[in-house]
Order: C-alpha cells, then sequence, then structure tokens
C-alpha cells in the first residue's frame, strides 16, 4: 500500500513538471511567432507592388503554328475463354471482345487565341481487353483538344523510309521518323497474318490460322485506315470539331470463330492500332477588322483607344510581337472585332522581318484600317508600301474594303501640311485624322469602321 501511494505522489511531481515545461515552451513558441508577424508585417509595408509590364519574355507563349502528332487508341484483344462449372468441364467458348481506342478530336474554343495549348503528342486512350464469362473490355476514352478559331489543320504525310532519308528537313523531325517507323511496322504486321491473333496458353503451336477468314468488320476497318484521304480542314466556328485519328477497332473472342471444323476455337484477334497523323497547325487570327502599318505607326495605341485590349505601347518599333484582338463596343451594344496585326516592312511578302507570320493574320480580316504616321515625310508612300506587300503576298487582298486612318495628327504644323497635301493627291481616299494618343476623333473612325463591316456582311 506505501509503494502504491509513492508511486503516484511521484507520478503527480512528474506530471506538474512536465505540465510547466509545456506551457513554458508555448509561451516562448508563441512569443516568437509574434514576433516573426510583426516582422514580417513590415517588410510587407516597406516593399512596394509594381505591376508586370511585359519585359524580354512577353509575348513568347503565343504561337500560331506548329507541329504535332496525334495517336488514337489503340484496341483491346479479344479474349480466349471457355466456361467451366462443376458439372461442365469442357463449355463453350465465352471469351468476350475488346474495346475500341479512344479518338482524337480538335475543337474550335473562342476563348483560347494561342497554340501553345496543344502539345506535341496527343494519343488517346487505348481500349480494354476482353475477359471471360462474354465480358466485353471498356472503349477508351477520346480526347478533345481545344484551339484557337480561324486553326488549319493539315496532315503532312509521309511515304517511306527512303524518302525521309532523302530529304535531311524531314528526316530530322522526330514525329515524321516515328511515323515512318511506325508504318513500316504496321506494314510487317499485316504480312504476318500470325501476329494478328492472341492464342490460348500453350496453342501457339498448336492453332493453323492460316486458313482463317477474318470477319468482315475487321478488314473493312484495315482497309478503311490503309486508304484514308489526307486529313485537311479549317476550324472558324466556336464548337466546330474534327477528328484527327481514329482510335484501333477492339479485337474480337473466340466465339466469333466457331465453325462446323472447329467447335473450340483456342484463339481470337488482336486489337488493332489507332490511326496516327502528323498534323501542321497554321493559326489564322479571325477578326472583322485587320489594322495594317508599319512599325510605330501607332497601332496599339489606336486599338488601346477604341477596344479593350490592352496591347504594350512604347516608343520603339515591333513593340507587338504577336496579334492582339479588342472588342469595339458601340452605344447601341453593337460589337466588331479589331487585330492589331505587327508591322510590316519593305520586303514582308518574302517574309523579311517575319513578314509571313505577320502576314497570314491580315487574310480572314473583312476590312482593312492602314494606320500612317502622318508626320512621316511623304506619308502616302507608306500607305502605298502596305499595298504592295499585301498584294505580292495574296493577290487583290488590298481590294477589301479599306479605311486610312491618319495618326499622330497633333504632331504640329508638319501633319496638318502633310494631310492637306494628301488630300490634293488623293481627293477620293477615304482618310481621317486622328490622334490615338489623346483620343480625338476616335468616334469618328469607329463609326466609318462599323460601316463598312455592315456592308461587307450584307
Amino acid at each position: 500500500m506505501a509503494v502504491t501511494v509513492v508511486i503516484a505522489h511521484r507520478a503527480r511531481v512528474a506530471g506538474r513538471i512536465i505540465g510547466e515545461r509545456v506551457v513554458a515552451y508555448s509561451c516562448r513558441r508563441q512569443v516568437h511567432t509574434e514576433s516573426q508577424i510583426d516582422e514580417s508585417q513590415e517588410v510587407v509595408r516597406e516593399t512596394a507592388w509594381t505591376p508586370h509590364t511585359g519585359g524580354k519574355k512577353s509575348g513568347r507563349n503565343f504561337i500560331d503554328r506548329m507541329r504535332c502528332t496525334a495517336i488514337g487508341g489503340s484496341g483491346g484483344n479479344g479474349c480466349v475463354s471457355f466456361f467451366r462449372d462443376v458439372f461442365v468441364p469442357r463449355g463453350p467458348a465465352d471469351g468476350g471482345d475488346g474495346g475500341s481506342g479512344g479518338d482524337v478530336w480538335l475543337e474550335a474554343d473562342s476563348s483560347e487565341t494561342s497554340l501553345s495549348c496543344v502539345k506535341q503528342w496527343l494519343k488517346a486512350r487505348p481500349g480494354s481487353n476482353g475477359r471471360g464469362k462474354s465480358m466485353h473490355g471498356a472503349r477508351g476514352s477520346d480526347i478533345t483538344i481545344k484551339v484557337p478559331q480561324g486553326t488549319i489543320v493539315r496532315q503532312i504525310l509521309v511515304e517511306n523510309k527512303e524518302a525521309r532519308t532523302e530529304d535531311p528537313g524531314l528526316g530530322a523531325d522526330r514525329s515524321s521518323r516515328f511515323l515512318a517507323d511506325l508504318e513500316t511496322q504496321m506494314a510487317r504486321r499485316a504480312e504476318d497474318k500470325a501476329s494478328l491473333f492472341v492464342h490460348y496458353p500453350r496453342w501457339e503451336d498448336r492453332n493453323d490460322v492460316s486458313n482463317i477468314r477474318l470477319p468482315a468488320e475487321f478488314k473493312a476497318f484495315r482497309w478503311a485506315m490503309a486508304n484514308a484521304p489526307p486529313l485537311s480542314a479549317d476550324l472558324t466556328s466556336h464548337g466546330q470539331r474534327v477528328l484527327v485519328a481514329r482510335g484501333g477497332l477492339g479485337g474480337m473472342g473466340n466465339p466469333h470463330f466457331i465453325g462446323a471444323e472447329d467447335r473450340q476455337p483456342h484463339y481470337a484477334l488482336r486489337g488493332l492500332a489507332g490511326q496516327t497523323r502528323v498534323l501542321d497547325l497554321e493559326l489564322k487570327t479571325i477578326a472583322d477588322v485587320g489594322l495594317v502599318g508599319m512599325p510605330n505607326a501607332g497601332k496599339s495605341t489606336f486599338l488601346r483607344a477604341v477596344s479593350n485590349a490592352h496591347p504594350k505601347v512604347a516608343a520603339y518599333p515591333f513593340t507587338t510581337l504577336n496579334p492582339y484582338i479588342g472588342t469595339v463596343a458601340y452605344d447601341d451594344a453593337a460589337q466588331i472585332t479589331v487585330a492589331d496585326i505587327p508591322g510590316l516592312v519593305p520586303g514582308a511578302h518574302r517574309n523579311v522581318g517575319l513578314g509571313h507570320a505577320f502576314l497570314r493574320h491580315v487574310e480572314r480580316s473583312r476590312v482593312l484600317v492602314f494606320i500612317v504616321d502622318v508626320s512621316r515625310p511623304e506619308p502616302w508612300r507608306d500607305l502605298q508600301m502596305l499595298r504592295d506587300e499585301l498584294d505580292l503576298y495574296r493577290s487583290g487582298l488590298s481590294a477589301r474594303p479599306s479605311l486610312v486612318v491618319c495618326n499622330k495628327a497633333d504632331a504640329g504644323d508638319v501633319a496638318r501640311r502633310n494631310f492637306e497635301a494628301w488630300r490634293l493627291i488623293a481627293p477620293d481616299l477615304n482618310m481621317v485624322p486622328v490622334s490615338a494618343m489623346l483620343g480625338k476623333n476616335i468616334r469618328k473612325a469607329t463609326h466609318a469602321v462599323r460601316q463598312m463591316v455592315e456592308s461587307s456582311r450584307m
């Protein structure tokens, strides 16, 4: 009894000591935490936040042309199985079919503005293998890749390895090499009929598949894959879809091969590989109005003044490295889209200064707005150069409805004299003097553009 009392007393003393230490530790921890909070608050108050203005890395995520490889999911293998029960030692064949592979789709989405959302390898999931008791495999899930409106999809054809080795540029492409190797492999598998079948364990040498007739559905699918026409599509409207790679057909189970000569087939069909295509994606911006001008003419400033877009503006050429699309909203709730095209230089039709990368975004515009710096000497020569570059890139491109916006009209007497001289040279030219930086005469320009857009839609 005395021993129990001593042990209990020592336990109470030890618990009290431990409790005091825990309380002291928690107090020290709380004081340390509060000091850290106070210090961090002081640092936050001292540090001023500055908005991100772009820098050297701005615009690198914009991609308007790329190459990718789409691979449909492989079909699942058929199953070789037989029904077994207590009183049925040798039942009939009951192998299930394999599931078909998933498809690869491309869908136009108005919320996307660049092809950077597309990966280089687009592969759908394969179908599941069939199982016993006539259980069919599940179909592989499809994948849908969102692309911007105005994306042109073209298939790149690769004939064989010889053609690939003759062209060094083609041989340097990983996706092209992969497609050529895959086609060669599939051709060899098609020649060897035995590779199309899966066998029951230890029946590979006993099964004679040389005289087996393939199902009509299986042969039709292989013929359709071998003779598929080259893919070419233009995704211009929101929600428009195109199938770029079809999934492989699932293999058939051994019940499909029951016949008068073989009541217990010990083989089934393998699933077919999915379709593989190397695609070239090209984005051509879709907008009602395209702004065309020389570098540093004030296109981005004009777009900021008339729309909700906020492109980068600076006092040096080629500030805009990729197209920007803005929406001009009118008082009666009408809207038009305006695309700011990077500046064009002489020789742009020969791809000087990345001319083709810029000019392709002008092709789909209904109306062209030429932004000309009226403070430059002889600004009408700049307009003629822009029209020549458009026509040399694509014949008749400059003949579309157009408006000449004489920007920087607030630049003193020089701009005023140039505008008046231009009026005398071309009295029938549709021109509007504006100051995009000060926002002067902007409403007149936007209403003139709206009239031309509505006329072009009729």
